[in-house]
């Protein structure tokens, strides 16, 4: 074997293994949310929007929604602005809206034609309290944890 062909060969091996390990960091970093599953602990309390909006959850799995924003004319809903936030009842799982950070589902009957409607909350931060986004809402809007409250 020539030594340029030598140095190719042993220059593919290299730039191969090279690849490699950078697709493995790569994968391993994705993986690595640093974030514990949510449990129940994390989420239970009162939600106060910057908005206004209110998200009581309980852990028995029932909620109580206060001028939450819904998600859109596709439950049944009315279109006009004053008729695009629901207030009432609802219940509550873990879930993850698509392409976000796990958080949890509401489910209610929508009020106009009582078809299903599912509102996210995204929860993001756990460290400093617990923060979160309905992502239907404006960007500018987030809500905060109160643990102790749950009226």
């Amino acid at each position: 074997m020539s030594t340029g062909l030598r140095r190719t060969v042993w220059w593919f091996i290299g730039a191969t293994g090279l690849f490699v390990v950078l697709v493995v960091v790569f994968f391993m970093h994705l993986g690595e949310d640093g974030d514990d599953p949510l449990a129940i602990t994390d989420v239970v309390g009162v939600w106060q929007g910057s908005d206004g909006g209110r998200l009581t959850v309980r852990a028995d799995g029932s909620a109580d929604l206060e001028r939450a924003r819904r998600p859109g004319p596709d439950c049944g809903q009315s279109t006009d602005a004053a008729g695009r936030s629901y207030t009432g009842p609802a219940t509550w799982v873990f879930d993850t809206y698509p392409d976000e950070k796990s958080g949890i589902r509401f489910d209610y009957q929508g009020p106009a034609t009582a078809k299903p409607c599912k509102l996210y909350l995204v929860v993001f931060s756990l460290k400093d309290g617990a923060k979160g986004f309905l992502p239907q809402d404006p960007s500018d809007v987030s809500y905060v944890r109160s643990a102790g409250q749950q009226g």
